[in-house]
């Protein structure tokens, strides 16, 4: 927190030297006293004469213990350097630039003051005029910790909207949200899809009326206008549009941001009977004990083996609805995706770090890396793959093993999935985490040196640190 101050004073009082011609001693030493939250005397060699403050709450910080040493034996050890430059600066230009410095505290706070050291003409001591920097330190924490507790909301949310994601998407009841204004489908669930013989991303967008045969859709519309207009549920048998068979519909009108939308249950008056896959006897039970997500698959892709992680990470409900299909189904933002994964996986046996992506059962996307090896079992090969899952502003691992190169790496294998706003991004938040451990393994993991290397004040630092995950960083190569 250092800035550039006129080191000339712009104008005095002039109008009122009368004033100032005989005053007494102690209104000048009043007058020098309320120059800033804290005012020091300090002679040439840098030791301090005399100390005025403001708020008496500084007390506690030994400010009376502070005449007669030396004004770096009152600081703590990153602002020794400081305290010299505002004595040097002082000396050189007559007035020096401001400068944080912190003054240890008994109860290990630190009290955070902003000096400016000034010599003043005929006077016999230098003097150093202080911001009491405690209440804007208060500030940024405050704000750090809001920061904290706005990430954990958003994760709590976002674990909330997951888990009703899942209940909607699981439960018999066939629902569709409609548009009240347009009467398209906003949203629905698998079982809606499933009654009206349509999938649900081709369902989505298109209009509710489309989904009924032309001989039910006046009825219908005459439906949703009558609902809308009452407040009041209604209820219609029409014939779906894709296979002619009779279906129910229960429209039932609800307020969403200041609009009305309809909810739209479905019924179907036949009983369907739904296929079941049987459960062969699982050989993989050791997958299980594997603190991360993993599947086992042959080398076309077909999935022989996943563990519960995995089945979280997509959303299914077991392991018979995953074994015997395709990985492409949930892993990759194309088949290419897998195709290079395969091929890889063929020619070395081992694949580390791979960036792609998996899709859960209701359409989301996230990015993650997989790690695979081969799994000898004396017949065809099958393949071990690691699925772990990274946050979209997470810097790539390989960076720290590998430093600027490794990263490069890994972004161009993001090249054609991921924006190229994203994309710089990205390798800006490398270059910053990689600088912050260069700035540490300098310093021997002094914090506060490593912050004035960085041009960073401390907090800015913490920050991150937590960000990056370099809390335990040793600062050593």
């Amino acid at each position: 927190m250092e800035q550039q101050t006129s080191r000339t004073l712009h104008r005095t009082f002039e109008k009122t030297l009368q004033a100032f011609a005989d005053l007494p001693p102690s209104v000048s030493l009043t007058m020098a006293s309320l120059g800033g939250d804290v005012t020091l005397l300090v002679d040439a060699s840098g030791s301090i004469i005399d100390v005025a403050y403001l708020d008496a709450a500084i007390q506690r910080f030994g400010v009376e213990d502070w005449p007669g040493r030396a004004w770096t034996d009152t600081v703590t050890g990153e602002s020794v350097d400081k305290i010299r430059n505002l004595i040097d600066e002082c000396a050189k230009t007559g007035a020096s630039r401001t400068h944080q410095v912190n003054h240890p505290g008994a109860r290990g706070s630190d009290l955070p003051i902003e000096y400016v050291l000034r010599r003043i003409d005929g006077f016999p001591y230098l003097v150093a005029s202080g911001t009491d920097l405690r209440k804007f330190a208060e500030v940024q924490q405050q704000l750090i910790q809001a920061q904290f507790e706005l990430e954990r909301e958003y994760r709590r949310v976002r674990e909330s909207e997951a888990r009703y994601r899942v209940i909607y998407q699981r439960m018999d009841a066939a629902l569709l949200v409609v548009d009240g204004e347009t009467r398209r489908i906003i949203d629905g669930n698998a079982a809606a899809g499933s009654i009206c013989g349509v999938t649900l991303d081709k369902m989505v967008g298109d209009t509710l009326v489309s989904l009924v045969q032309r001989d039910g859709r006046e009825r219908l519309m005459e439906a949703l206008a009558e609902s809308r207009s009452l407040g009041q549920s209604r209820t219609l048998a029409v014939s779906a549009s894709s296979d002619g068979s009779a279906i129910e519909l229960r429209i039932s009108p609800y307020r969403e941001n200041g609009k009305i939308n309809y909810l739209v249950s479905i019924s179907s008056q036949v009983e369907e009977d739904y296929p079941t896959r049987s459960l062969t006897a699982d050989k993989w039970g050791w997958t299980e004990a594997v603190p991360e997500a993993q599947i086992v698959i042959d080398a076309k892709g077909a999935i022989h083996s996943v563990n519960g992680r995995f089945l979280d990470m997509i959303h299914l409900l077991s392991r018979s609805l995953a074994v015997g299909r395709n990985v492409n189904n949930w892993l990759g933002a194309s088949s290419v995706d897998m195709q290079v994964l395969s091929n890889r996986l063929r020619d070395e046996g081992e694949v580390r770090q791979f960036l792609t992506v998996v899709r859960d059962d209701m359409g989301a996307s996230r990015p993650v890396r997989l790690s695979a090896t081969r799994i000898d079992t004396g017949g065809d090969p099958l393949y071990s793959v690691i699925v772990t899952e990274q946050g979209t502003r997470e810097m790539p691992a390989a960076a720290k093993a590998n430093g600027v190169h490794g990263a490069t790496s890994d972004f161009s294998e993001l090249i054609g999935r991921v924006p190229l706003k994203e994309l710089i991004r990205e390798s800006a938040d490398v270059i910053e985490k990689l600088c912050i451990e260069a700035a540490l393994t300098q310093t021997e993991n002094n914090r506060a040196a490593a912050a004035d290397l960085l041009g960073l004040s401390r907090q800015s630092l913490y920050l991150k640190l937590k960000r990056y995950g370099l809390e335990d960083y040793t600062g050593r190569a």
